[in-house]
């Protein structure tokens, strides 16, 4: 009796055993093998959904200290991207535009009159430089130079929607170019 106790259960896990070792492989030519993005792309489409996140977080309307909070959170993903040389300036210039723009913004926190358009057009400097083309049609419009003056009459909803714009432009390149690399591969 003692011995078919012990000869049920060693027969049991024999024929579990037996199971396991015949079943069924795919075949071979059946197995897809998944090409896994290099690391450098990883990077690159790391920073261009952190972009992606700002434009939508400034779509939905965001706060002063919202807006400093993300770019804050997102310098780490730009000075990790890595990659191709054409997405990477794309990046890397769309990511600019947001902190010039995050300067320029930061300028309504001070007190004073005298203070708030020096501040301004210290900011208005660093986007000239950047977008040469906002300071033709700045000047155009307002017919000086003088950046204090600038910034006076210049709406400042109207400055940082034109750099967001220019940031969309540069996120939505590197968007284009890296997909059009990854389907090249």
């Amino acid at each position: 009796m003692q011995f078919l106790k012990l000869t049920i259960p060693l027969i049991a896990s024999i024929l579990f055993l037996g199971c396991i070792a015949k079943s069924p492989k795919p075949p071979v030519a059946l197995v897809q093998i998944k090409e896994t993005p290099t690391p450098d792309t990883v990077t690159l489409q790391a920073a261009i959904n952190e972009l992606q996140i700002l434009q939508i977080k400034l779509a939905d309307g965001t706060n002063y200290k919202t807006y400093a909070h993300l770019l804050k959170n997102t310098v780490p993903v730009i000075e990790n991207a890595k990659g191709d040389a054409k997405v990477l300036a794309a990046v890397e210039s769309a990511f600019k535009g947001h902190q010039l723009a995050l300067e320029f913004w930061q300028c309504d926190r001070l007190n004073g009159y005298q203070e708030l358009h020096q501040c301004r057009g210290k900011a208005l400097s660093a986007i000239f430089a950047k977008y040469p083309d906002m300071k033709a049609e700045a000047t155009a419009a307002i017919q000086g130079t003088d950046l204090s003056t600038l910034s006076a009459k210049l709406d400042k909803d109207q400055v940082l929607q034109t750099i967001w714009e220019k940031t969309t432009a540069d996120m939505e390149a590197a968007r284009r170019t890296i997909s059009i690399n990854t389907s090249r591969k």
